[in-house]
């Protein structure tokens, strides 16, 4: 995951209205908008009456997103799928695009997750008011009794705040405890080879020639003793090449480690926040837009 604990990098600004920085999250979420837009032509093309293995694989997302919905918001909701599936989409896509190295992730920025949290209040505010009236919504923050006024509107502004940290700050943590684990990684490396390069290539061979040993005696083929030859091979490997110069630089005892953890604070970790963002979101719009049974009450 790309995150820079100093803030999204600002490749330049335009000159208008005081000054419009371009920042690394812009760049990003223009390409996660592109992405989805260029895959929502090609995948809604060409529709057949008999689909195809990735016209069956649309089809079952969209019926899961269409389900979810009428589930969280009941049937009365359906209209709003389009818009929780593209909010889904854009948090999941927005957290993985970080995976690519050199684009930062979108929701490791707090600016963005705000934004679709206040833009969520702000519906959530115009369908109270368009479904039960303007007096009715200001009437809401004096239930139950005109002394909780104070904490309800409390309420209303920790709601977005709550959701925005929330998704901002699980994304972003992830990003800094995977940088912090490669950078530690990156220095044991460099101590531990430079260490054994130090004696000479000897050290290396000999590592090398334990591990074959501990191999070969290891007759009840116990995985912690296969674990430390493996281990012993490794590092007389590495500190071989260390020794003759080959790998000046490389941090070789991080290499995968970032992968690793990538499996769960960007793939597992971004997929769920994206999922309670957007149920989230569901239940907080729903409650704004009752059956119209009640609505007429």
């Amino acid at each position: 995951m790309n995150v820079n604990v100093t803030g999204a990098f600002v490749y330049f600004t335009i000159p208008i209205f005081g000054g419009i920085p371009i920042t690394q999250t812009t760049v990003s979420s223009c390409v996660v908008t592109l992405g989805l837009v260029i895959a929502c032509i090609l995948l809604g093309r060409n529709l057949k009456k008999r689909p195809s293995g990735v016209q069956v694989l649309v089809e079952k997302g969209v019926s899961m997103i269409y389900n979810l919905t009428s589930s969280a918001m009941g049937a009365h909701n359906i209209h709003w799928a389009p818009f929780m599936g593209t909010l889904f989409l854009s948090s999941i896509c927005g957290s993985l695009i970080g995976m690519t190295g050199f684009l930062r992730s979108v929701t490791a920025d707090l600016s963005c997750t705000l934004v679709w949290a206040l833009m969520i209040t702000a519906l959530i505010w115009y369908n109270n008011i368009k479904n039960n009236g303007f007096v009715s919504w200001l009437k809401g923050f004096t239930e139950p009794i005109v002394v909780m006024t104070p904490m309800n509107i409390i309420s209303e502004i920790a709601q977005p705040i709550s959701m925005a940290f929330r998704h901002f700050g699980n994304v972003a943590g992830g990003g800094v405890i995977t940088s912090i684990i490669y950078t530690a990684f990156a220095l044991l490396s460099s101590m531990v080879l430079n260490l054994i390069a130090s004696v000479g290539w000897l050290m290396g061979v000999v590592l090398i020639g334990a591990a074959v040993v501990i191999w070969l005696v290891n007759k009840k083929n116990q995985i912690r003793v296969k674990l430390l030859s493996a281990l012993c091979g490794m590092l007389g490997l590495f500190g071989l090449l260390q020794a003759f110069g080959l790998l000046s630089g490389v941090p070789v005892l991080a290499l995968g480690i970032p992968a690793i953890l990538s499996i769960y604070f960007d793939v597992f970790s971004g997929f769920v926040q994206a999922l309670v963002f957007t149920l989230l979101s569901m239940v907080y719009i729903a409650g704004a837009c009752p059956p119209p049974a009640e609505q007429a009450k």
